[in-house]
């Protein structure tokens, strides 16, 4: 992808546009900026292709308007250019625009095309203008036909900032969503276009300048970037050849059950493969029995369990004890959710004296008592899924996948703790900063997955990365040993366990990467 690493939501592009505006670029200039470097796009790729019969399809608003300033653009070249009007501009700007254009161009209403269809079939480069990256909600059933067509056919298709359809706040698609080979958009890449599903519709993304500069405080509050390679390899722990296990940290695992005994073996695994010097498991004995044959190199707490096997709250005291020299605490995979479990976790909140991972089972005893993250004396990271973000939030999980972000930043912001957001991409939330992975694939789709994460993150905190470096670094660690052994075998057959083992190769590649 042809951008820099910040990103912005489409409510932090508007802004940014009256910011501009407060630094003498105005909206009108804004729009011819726009306009004409999506021209340049839709005459390289013209050129690139050896084609001449573009088709620009406008809406009635600015983005339509866009699309107007492109296609005048292009009247001067050897292009042979048509407009379809997707219903009169509205807009002062694209009104402006759209009286611009030649009195020869060929204009065509919606309606004319719905009753001639080969109209589209004529065309050979089709550029989407019709909503850009304000849209939400379903497109009406002519757009959906329309946009079929497109698909259906042998055009190259360019989108205007954002394909119509994308909701670029969520990454969420309408049905008959544009589906374009490229997408030309301003200034930044907005959110949406980097999330599933919306990010299949958008082709290669390439971002242009249009004259708003990078005074970033002024138009957003929490800085969004795209964590790509190049970024990750900056945040390995440094390690010295002159060292012993003290020097690389212990994390403490507060996980396992009677009922989920693999839950704590893949977390200690995970951990045991971070890097971190030494892995202490709190659990039941019985989880300790099954784990040892497995996991030799960790360390075991026994703690009081109940007659079922669930910790008890009074477990406190002896999981304390042994984070007394720990740099990390990972509370909650294969946990289990009782009575009991709930005081546990939020005992543990209010007392643990290093940071605490909470993942699953010590998300979903969080929940009814999220309060008690403000008697928290550490850094507390969550790593919720979209469910249990919204169990945190109050809410249901449609309102979060909606606006992942959001909802992630209420939590963060409110309770002052970092939000590792997962989903098929996943944010990671911290005071004003975020930081958008896209490093996983379907292999990960599997029971355990959130487990070897959270294990993996407390590993890396436990050697002193702060909290949302280590989750960026554990994600792309995790995802690229997935994609890595995808690469040779079925992801459908990939467990946890595989991708664990394959920890130490993406390390190694990592490093030599530097």
């Amino acid at each position: 992808m042809e951008f820099d690493r910040l990103v912005l939501t489409p409510p932090q592009m508007r802004t940014a546009e009256l910011a501009a505006g407060a630094h003498g670029v105005s909206v009108s200039e804004l729009m011819d900026i726009a306009g004409e470097a999506l021209g340049r796009a839709v005459l390289e790729a013209a050129h690139r292709l050896m084609k001449k019969n573009i088709l620009f399809i406008c809406g009635n608003g600015n983005n339509g308007g866009d699309g107007y300033v492109a296609a005048r653009l292009l009247q001067g070249s050897a292009a042979e250019i048509t407009v379809i009007q997707c219903g009169q501009p509205k807009t002062d700007l694209a009104k402006a625009a759209f009286a611009k254009l030649s009195p020869e161009t060929e204009i065509l209403t919606l309606e004319q095309v719905i009753a001639d269809p080969s109209i589209i079939d004529h065309a050979e480069i089709i550029v989407d203008c019709v909503f850009g990256i304000g849209f939400h909600g379903e497109l009406d059933r002519n757009l959906q036909w329309l946009f079929l067509k497109c698909a259906l056919s042998e055009s190259y298709c360019i989108a205007c900032d954002a394909p119509s359809g994308v909701n670029c706040m969520s990454g969420r698609i309408s049905p008959g969503t544009f589906a374009a080979h490229e997408t030309v958009t301003f200034h930044r890449p907005k959110l949406g276009m980097l999330i599933s599903p919306a990010k299949e519709r958008c082709g290669e993304i390439k971002t242009v300048p249009i004259g708003i500069g990078d005074y970033v405080s002024e138009y957003t509050r929490v800085v969004i970037n795209y964590a790509d390679k190049e970024l990750v390899k900056t945040f390995l722990p440094y390690r010295v050849e002159d060292s012993h296990k003290g020097n690389f940290g212990r994390v403490v695992l507060c996980c396992g059950s009677s009922a989920y005994p693999g839950a704590a073996v893949i977390s200690s695994r995970a951990a045991l493969r971070s890097g971190v010097g030494i892995v202490n498991l709190c659990t039941h004995e019985r989880v300790i029995d099954a784990a040892l044959g497995s996991i030799p190199e960790c360390t075991f707490t026994p703690v009081r369990c109940s007659y079922d096997g669930y910790m008890l709250s009074d477990a406190a005291d002896d999981i304390l004890r042994a984070c007394q020299r720990a740099g990390a605490l990972v509370i909650g995979c294969g946990l289990g959710k009782t009575e009991q479990t709930e005081k546990l976790v939020c005992d543990l909140i209010r007392r643990a004296p290093c940071p605490i991972v909470l993942d699953a089972d010590g998300i979903n005893c969080l929940s009814a008592h999220i309060d008690v993250l403000k008697e928290k004396r550490t850094e507390i990271i969550l790593t919720p899924h979209p469910a249990e973000l919204a169990r945190l939030c109050g809410t249901d999980t449609a309102s979060v996948t909606q606006d992942m972000f959001g909802h992630a930043c209420e939590i963060a912001e409110q309770y002052g703790v970092t939000v590792h957001s997962k989903s098929t991409q996943t944010l990671t939330v911290k005071d004003n900063i975020c930081y958008l992975t896209d490093f996983g694939c379907s292999a990960l789709a599997k029971g355990g997955s959130g487990d070897m994460l959270a294990g993996l993150i407390g590993g890396l905190i436990a050697q002193g990365l702060s909290s949302e470096k280590a989750c960026v670094l554990a994600d792309y660690i995790m995802g690229r040993s997935a994609r890595a052994l995808c690469e040779t075998l079925s992801a459908r057959g990939v467990l946890p366990i595989d991708i664990i083992e394959r920890f130490p190769r993406t390390f190694f590649e990592l490093e030599q990467d530097l």
